[in-house]
Formats: structure tokens, C-alpha cells, sequence
């Protein structure tokens, strides 16, 4: 089904189903329109006093009346009738007609149009199949790039071509797998380097501590002036809580880009935060300091203590589906937006062995350094069993994860009950 037939489709129910509101509101508010039993006192008195003189003309003709009684008794209903009928003939009430049906017909579907415009998200009708269809359209081109590089070992565009592909369609541990291919035809490039270290970071759910610090000091080393090696840099020191490198690495960054670029102003804002957390001393000479070494990086995914709008709890695994986790599955607990982009805010790896598990995640775990949990006011937070190792998720993992919550809350309970079809 094409996009136009699904949006044809969305708008042809939208309006069946203001039919049938309108079904239920317009016929009351219509039938206002008519008299809705008034009673018209002009014309039943009228009556009523036609009933009376045919009483009296009765007995009349019946002898029970002379004629001088008759003339009386119809002069004084005449007279009765005269007094009664300009006061009784004003309407009891005056109706309001069918114009409100007709105003509510017309506003209804107006308002519910606009509304749904301006609060409503018109292009989520069309965004799942867009996603689905993209990666179903790279696949081909993806196939056809890896059997030429079996015939073409050493095309290093190539490799580098399918490493980003990969990385585009969320498969960072074949990304990284290629990368690594590639570092060999290429060892000394620093923007292949850079580009390694943000893939591998996001193999161990964006820690940029151990193998990617490696690459990005690496990187550095052969061009200084790398602008994502130096981004990288300063993501990755600020994770290990040297917030005054961090704010210099940025520092340096923003006198590489130009001042008017759309991301110069979030680097900036990277760079004030960190300096912030450092106590405003930033000095440029902590570039010194730069060893390759960890530099306090939590293990196993552990963030460090002290960090903005954390959020804890535990992970464990429902007793129906236990059976089916191996301590060799990977465990992927992250926390995303409730609705909008599905990239994490944060998150963390571990191995399904440490099940049950207590997890604390926060700003230092940041998939990206100007998006993180303390920007948003409320998330979700999943935990998937990997069957695959892959960050994406797969036919067949587990998953749990909590309502609605809000950075800051503590003692989550994820309960990892549900396996994906």
C-alpha cells in the first residue's frame, strides 16, 4: 500500500467517524426547529369555545334552553372569547430554530481538522513504513556492496561505504566488524579513527571508555584538528567526570567551525555546562593531560556518582521466559523518549549472567553529548534481552520496560516479560 493510499485510508475513517458523531448530536438540536409539542392556546380556546356554543345550540333545540337564555349565554362566551384570545395567542416560548445543527454540522469537523493539525502529528502516518521501506530498500544495495568487496578485498571507500552503512540502519557491531576490516587497509586516517570510536561506543551502549578512547587519542594524535575526534574527546572525558579537559577539548572544537554553523551553539552549550561542572577553571593546558588512560570511567556500565536526573531500579526476568535467557545474551537497558526518536537518552550494557540487575543510568551515559535525560521531562525506560548481541532489536529478544517516568525517579522495577515477534 502506497503512502497515498495510507493517507487516503486515515482520512476516509477520520471522517466516517465524524459521522458518526454527528449522527448522535445533530437530530436533537434539528428537531429544535419545529414547535416540539407547543401547544397553540389561540387555537384550542378557539375550540374549546366551539364546543360550548354547539352545547348551548343543543339545548337549545332540545327545550332545555329558551331563546332568550340561548342569546345570553352566547353573548357572554363571545365575550369570554374576545378577552381570552389576544393574551392566550402569544407564543409560550420562542424556539431557536435549526441553525445551531447546522453551525455544530459545519464546526465540528473544522475544529477537529485544525486541532489535529496543530497538536497531532500528521507525518507519523507515513514515518514507520518511510523507516521500514528505507531499510528494506538498503538491503539490495548493501548485498551488492559486500559481494563487491569479496572480489575487491582492498577497496577501502568500499569498506568504509558499508561500515556507514550499517551504522545508518542501527547495526553498530557489524559496523564496528568493518571498521576494523578497514583500519587495517588504512591505519593512519584520523577521521576513520574518529568515525571507529563512535561506533564502538555504540556497541557498549555509548560508553566511549576503553577501545574508544583508545581510537580517539589515536585519532588526535595523527590531526589535532579532527572535529569529530575532538568532539569525541570531549564527550568521552566528560563521562569520566574531568569535566575541565571536556570544556577544553570543545573550546577547541568551536575555534575549528564556524561561528554560525547549526551545531556551534550546542557546542558551546557543552562547553559552558562542562566548565560549569568544573568550577569554571578550564585552562586549555589539561590537554597535557592526555594519556589514552581511563580517567575514572565506571566499569560495567556503571555511571558515576554525583550525576543530574538519575534514574535506578532493577532489572529481572519473569519466571514463564527464564528458561529461555543464556548467560551469553547481551542486556541492553536504556532509557528514550515516550513518543518521538527512538535513540536513546542513555544507556548501558551488560551480560545476561548479572541478572537480576540493579541499574542506575544518567547524563554521564548520554548517547549523544547535547541530548540527555536531564533535557527531557519524561521517558521510558526498556531493558531487551539480546539474542543477536546487536543494540537493535530482533525477532525473538525479551523485553520489559516501565511506563511514563520522570528523570530523577528511583526504585524502577523492570520486569523483562515479553519476547518480540
Amino acid at each position: 500500500m502506497t503512502n497515498f493510499w495510507i493517507t487516503s485510508l486515515f482520512w476516509a475513517l477520520f471522517l466516517l467517524f465524524i459521522g458518526v458523531a454527528l449522527a448522535f448530536v445533530l437530530p436533537p438540536l434539528l428537531r429544535r426547529g419545529t414547535k416540539s409539542g407547543q401547544v397553540d392556546r389561540k387555537e384550542a380556546n378557539i375550540a374549546i369555545y366551539h364546543d360550548q356554543l354547539a352545547e348551548l345550540k343543543a339545548d337549545l333545540d332540545s327545550g332545555e334552553l329558551d331563546t332568550a337564555q340561548y342569546e345570553d349565554a352566547k353573548r357572554e362566551i363571545e365575550k369570554r372569547l374576545s378577552e381570552d384570545v389576544p393574551v392566550e395567542s402569544v407564543p409560550a416560548a420562542a424556539t431557536p430554530g435549526r441553525w445551531p445543527g447546522y453551525v455544530l454540522a459545519g464546526a465540528i469537523p473544522v475544529l477537529a481538522v485544525a486541532i489535529y493539525m496543530v497538536l497531532g502529528n500528521p507525518d507519523a502516518l507515513v514515518a514507520s513504513r518511510v523507516e521500514a521501506e528505507g531499510q528494506h530498500d538498503a538491503a539490495p544495495m548493501i548485498a551488492a556492496l559486500e559481494a563487491r568487496l569479496k572480489k575487491q578485498p582492498d577497496d577501502a571507500a568500499g569498506w568504509y561505504m558499508l561500515a556507514r552503512s550499517y551504522s545508518s540502519l542501527g547495526r553498530y557491531d557489524d559496523a564496528a566488524r568493518v571498521f576494523d576490516k578497514l583500519i587495517q587497509l588504512v591505519p593512519d586516517d584520523s577521521s576513520i579513527l574518529a568515525a571507529y570510536a563512535d561506533v564502538f561506543a555504540m556497541t557498549q551502549g555509548g560508553n566511549l571508555q576503553g577501545k574508544p578512547q583508545e581510537l580517539i587519542n589515536k585519532a588526535l594524535k595523527l590531526n589535532d584538528k579532527d572535529e569529530l575526534a575532538l568532539n569525541l574527546a570531549g564527550a568521552a572525558a566528560y563521562q569520566a567526570k574531568d569535566f575541565a579537559r571536556a570544556a577544553a577539548y570543545w573550546r577547541r572544537l568551536l575555534k575549528l567551525i564556524p561561528a554560525d554553523a547549526d551545531y556551534a551553539g550546542e557546542i558551546r552549550a557543552e562547553a559552558d555546562q562542562a566548565e560549569k561542572a568544573a568550577g569554571g577553571s578550564s585552562g586549555s593546558d589539561n590537554l597535557a593531560r592526555s594519556s589514552g588512560k581511563n580517567g575514572g570511567a565506571a566499569k560495567n556500565g556503571q555511571p558515576r556518582k554525583g550525576s543530574a536526573a538519575s534514574i535506578s531500579g532493577t532489572v529481572t526476568v519473569a519466571k514463564d521466559i527464564a528458561a529461555k535467557v543464556s548467560s551469553t545474551d547481551t542486556v541492553f537497558i536504556f532509557a528514550q523518549l515516550p513518543q518521538g526518536p527512538k535513540m536513546p537518552l542513555a544507556s548501558l550494557k551488560i551480560g545476561a549472567g548479572q541478572l537480576p540487575y540493579r541499574f542506575t543510568l544518567d547524563d554521564s551515559m548520554a548517547m549523544t553529548s547535547n541530548d540527555n535525560l536531564s533535557s527531557h521531562p519524561e521517558v521510558i525506560v526498556s531493558a531487551r534481552i539480546s539474542k543477536t548481541g546487536e543494540a537493535m532489536p530482533h525477532s525473538g529478544d525479551l523485553q520489559g520496560k516501565t511506563g511514563v517516568v520522570k528523570p530523577g525517579q528511583q526504585g524502577l522495577s523492570i520486569v523483562i516479560d515479553t519476547i518480540l515477534p
